[in-house]
C-alpha cells in the first residue's frame, strides 16, 4: 500500500493536535497493533505516538498551570483554552535546546545532575520572561489572553511565577486529600506561607491553582482549613480566602436548582443525572461540616444549613411521586380475592410510553440516590418507599407470571411487555440481580 503523502501527514497531524487527550490515548492504543503491519496505518500510529509524546512533555513542563486553561463550573479564575498550547509552541520557538532537554528527561532518562523539575521550572520562568519582555514568539499567547478584551497577561504571569511552589504542592495533593496528619498540615501551611512571601495575593492564587487540579473541587476546603489553622468561619469568609467557600456554596445551590428543575418525563438518564447533582451537593455539605466549625447564623453556616434542609425536602418530594407514577405506568384493577378484594394487573390496554418514561425518570433518581440518601436526611423516606414499592412490584410480577402459566393466556405479547417494564422497575428498586431473576422467570414461564 502507498505511504502517506506529506500533505496527508500534515492534515492528520493537525487533526491530532486539536483532539482531546483521551481521544489521542485511545487512538494510540487502538493502532498499536499496526506497527508491525507497516503501511499507512502504521504511519498514522507513528504520528499519533509523536503527538502523545509531545503532550506528555508539555504536561510535565506546564502541568501546574494547565488546569487553569480548562472550563470550570465553580466560577473560579480560568484562562482561554488554547493558552497553554500556545505557550508551549512559543517555548519551542524561543528555547529549542532547553525544550529538547525537557523531552529527553521526560521521555528517555533523567539527568541525575540536573533534575527534571529544575528544567521544567526554568522553562516556565523563561516563558514568563518572554511574555514580560514582548518577545515576538509569545505574541499568539498575548493575543489569546486578551481575546475577551480584558488584559489577562499580567494575571497569567502572576500564576506562572508560582509554578515552582505549585509544582511541589500539586505533588502533595494526594496526601493532603487523605488523612490530614499534623505533619501534612504543617507542609500545607508552609506552602501557603512561602507563597505569601512572594506577594500578598500569591497565597490565594496558590489555592486557586490547587483547586483547578481537583476532580472534586469542594475538597479544597480541607486544604484551606489546614493552611489556615484555627481560623473561624467568619474570619475566613471575610478574608481574601473567602471566595473559595463562596465557590462551593454557590455550586451547592446551583446543583439544587438543577435538581429542582429535573423533569422525570425525560426518562431514567435524567433521573440518574439528577441524583448525581444531589449526591455532589450532599458531599459538598459534608465537606463544609467536617472541614471547619460552622455556626448556624454564620456567613457560610446559615447557607449550608438551609441548603441541607432544601436538599432533603426536594428529595423527599420526588420520592413521594414514585408510587403514583408506578400506578399510572402499571395500572391495577380491583379483583375479588377470597372474601375481599385486591389489586391485580390491568391489561386491557397496551403500555403508555409516556407514563413508563416518567416512572423510569423517578426510579432512576431512586436508584441513583442509593449512596447519598442516608447521609443527606432522606434515607428513612427512601427506605420506606423502596420497601412499599418493592412489595407492590413483587405481587404484580407474580400475578403476571400466573397469567402466563394459564393454559391459553390471552395477550401473551402484552404480558411480556408489562413484565419487561416490571423487571426494569424492580432493578431500580432492588438492584440489577432482582431484575435478572424476573427476566429468567419470565423466560421460563
Amino acid at each position: 500500500m502507498p505511504s502517506l503523502t506529506d500533505r496527508q501527514s500534515l492534515v492528520i497531524e493537525t487533526l491530532f493536535a486539536g483532539a482531546p487527550d483521551a481521544a489521542v490515548r485511545r487512538l494510540e492504543q487502538a493502532l498499536a497493533e499496526e506497527i508491525e503491519q507497516g503501511g499507512p496505518l502504521a504511519e498514522v500510529h507513528a504520528l499519533i505516538a509523536k503527538e502523545s509524546a509531545e503532550r506528555r512533555v508539555r504536561c510535565a513542563v506546564l502541568g501546574p498551570i494547565m488546569p487553569l486553561c480548562r472550563p470550570s463550573d465553580l466560577g473560579d479564575r480560568r484562562f482561554p483554552g488554547p493558552t497553554a498550547t500556545r505557550l508551549w509552541t512559543a517555548l519551542r520557538v524561543s528555547q529549542p535546546k532547553l525544550v529538547e532537554d525537557a523531552e529527553t528527561t521526560c521521555l528517555v532518562i533523567e539527568d541525575p545532575n540536573r533534575p527534571s523539575e529544575d528544567i521544567y521550572n526554568e522553562l516556565c520562568a523563561l516563558a514568563a520572561e518572554g511574555l514580560r519582555d514582548g518577545d515576538a514568539a509569545y505574541e499568539p499567547v498575548r493575543a489569546c489572553l486578551n481575546q475577551d478584551g480584558d488584559d489577562l497577561v499580567g494575571l497569567f504571569l502572576d500564576y506562572l511565577d508560582l509554578v515552582p511552589l505549585a509544582r511541589q504542592a500539586v505533588m502533595r495533593l494526594p496526601e493532603w486529600l487523605g488523612r490530614m496528619s499534623d505533619e501534612r498540615a504543617a507542609m500545607a501551611r508552609l506552602a501557603y506561607r512561602d507563597a505569601t512571601e512572594l506577594s500578598d495575593d500569591a497565597g490565594p492564587r496558590l489555592v486557586e491553582l490547587l483547586l483547578a487540579h481537583l476532580t472534586e473541587p469542594w475538597k479544597i476546603l480541607r486544604i484551606l482549613a489546614a493552611m489556615v489553622p484555627r481560623a473561624n468561619e467568619r474570619y475566613l469568609a471575610e478574608s481574601e480566602l473567602g471566595r473559595f467557600g463562596d465557590y462551593v456554596i454557590a455550586d451547592i445551590e446551583r446543583r439544587l436548582a438543577t435538581f429542582r428543575a429535573f423533569d422525570p418525563n425525560d426518562g431514567r438518564a435524567a433521573g440518574l443525572a439528577a441524583a448525581q447533582h444531589l449526591h455532589a451537593a450532599a458531599q459538598e455539605v459534608v465537606e463544609f461540616e467536617t472541614a471547619m466549625e460552622l455556626s448556624r447564623d454564620g456567613p457560610w453556616g446559615l447557607r449550608v444549613t438551609r441548603a441541607k434542609q432544601t436538599l432533603a425536602e426536594l428529595a423527599e418530594a420526588r420520592l413521594g411521586q414514585i408510587e403514583k407514577a408506578i400506578d399510572q405506568a402499571l395500572p391495577l384493577q380491583l379483583v375479588r380475592f377470597g372474601k375481599g378484594v385486591r389489586g391485580a394487573p390491568k391489561l386491557t390496554a397496551g403500555l403508555d410510553p409516556r407514563l413508563v418514561l416518567k416512572a423510569e425518570g423517578l426510579l432512576g433518581f431512586f436508584d441513583g440516590s442509593r449512596s447519598s440518601a442516608s447521609s443527606s436526611g432522606f434515607g428513612s423516606t427512601r427506605a420506606k418507599v423502596g420497601e412499599a414499592m418493592g412489595a407492590r412490584m413483587e405481587q404484580y410480577i407474580e400475578d403476571l407470571l400466573e397469567l402466563m402459566r394459564a393454559e391459553e393466556p390471552e395477550d401473551l405479547d402484552r404480558i411480556h411487555a408489562y413484565l419487561d417494564v416490571a423487571a426494569d422497575f424492580m432493578g431500580d428498586l432492588r438492584g440489577e440481580k432482582a431484575a435478572q431473576i424476573v427476566r429468567r422467570r419470565a423466560a421460563a414461564a
